[in-house]
């Protein structure tokens, strides 16, 4: 991106699909945690995976938003508020890929040798302690090798946000390292895990929950991972690897499409263990219609003269 007081057109046009994309992956964060806690039948291992990988997955829509408002605000410059989105986009985007290929591994477990090793207590632990605590150090020896900040040249691989800036001395390298080499492991793994243990499952006609007790009919939507990642995310890939390749990459259609992506796997997300989950469709169906019904009652009651008789029918019904 050009490091001048103008902003090109296709920069607008990123910004605006940033700024949806990230505002609709924070929509469907709040969606998923609260569906996660009202509805106790959903509450098993994997769907607590899923939280925490949602919880990367807000971070760094929020981070890619606040980063192209710094955008268009401050025309591009390199300040604090872009150093700081730097951090979150690094943090963020690499625990997102590391809880996802934990979904992975556990889904593997699960089906394949129908064993509950992954759901023990000091496992649990040591999720964490990976899942966040290698996107920590690699966002601190970002900072400390002065890598964080806005690439301001013609062929940057990331949409309007701040990430790995174009002063260092070997960029492909920080940028595999900040997450691009994370990123491609995640693709590798998960598509062939995945697609594997769907095809077990198509093949021995078994549902879900006959292999192991905790899952749900609905978990089947785990095993899309990957097609969902590759949907969003593949887009940003390309252009990196255009980048490292030395072939032009401002590519129009592809800054679009990963500005849409790269912002929006929350609301993927969403879509696709929330709003293409039955049991939790009818949760919040049910919800809607009991919130409906309750604003019509009420709009009724407060229109009703207080002397009349439906009103005096009500209240005699609310005394007994």
């Amino acid at each position: 991106m050009s490091n001048n007081s103008s902003i090109s057109s296709i920069q607008y046009a990123s910004s605006g699909c940033t700024i949806v994309s990230s505002l609709l992956s924070i929509f469907g964060a709040v969606v998923i945690f609260w569906t996660y806690g009202s509805i106790r039948s959903i509450r098993n291992f994997p769907r607590t995976l899923l939280i925490w990988l949602t919880i990367a997955d807000l971070l760094n829509a929020s981070g890619n938003l606040a980063g192209t408002i710094d955008l268009l605000v401050n025309k591009g410059a390199d300040n604090d508020i872009c150093t700081s989105q730097s951090v979150v986009a690094i943090f963020a985007s690499i625990a997102s890929f590391l809880w996802t290929l934990v979904i992975t591994a556990h889904m593997m477990v699960s089906i394949q040798f129908r064993s509950d090793i992954t759901r023990s207590s000091v496992l649990k632990i040591l999720y964490h302690v990976i899942c966040w605590g290698i996107p920590g150090l690699i966002t601190v020896l970002a900072g400390v090798n002065h890598a964080l900040g806005r690439y301001s040249k013609d062929d940057s691989v990331t949409g309007t946000w701040c990430w790995i800036n174009d002063n260092i001395s070997d960029p492909v390298t920080w940028m595999l390292l900040a997450g691009k080499g994370w990123e491609i492991m995640c693709y590798i793994l998960s598509i062939s895990i995945l697609v594997l243990l769907k095809l077990k499952l198509y093949l021995s006609r078994r549902r879900l929950r006959e292999l192991n007790a905790d899952f749900r009919d609905q978990d089947t939507h785990y095993l899309y991972l990957w097609l969902l990642l590759w949907v969003l995310r593949v887009w940003g890939t390309v252009r990196f690897i255009l980048y490292w390749l030395h072939v032009p990459n401002n590519i129009d259609v592809l800054i679009i499409l990963q500005s849409i992506g790269d912002s929006g796997q929350a609301f993927g997300n969403c879509i696709l263990f929330c709003f293409l989950d039955k049991e939790v469709m009818e949760y919040i169906k049910n919800t809607c219609r009991s919130n409906t019904a309750e604003n019509v009652e009420y709009e009724i009651l407060i229109s009703t003269p207080k002397g009349s008789a439906v009103n005096e029918r009500r209240h005699a019904y609310s005394t007994l």
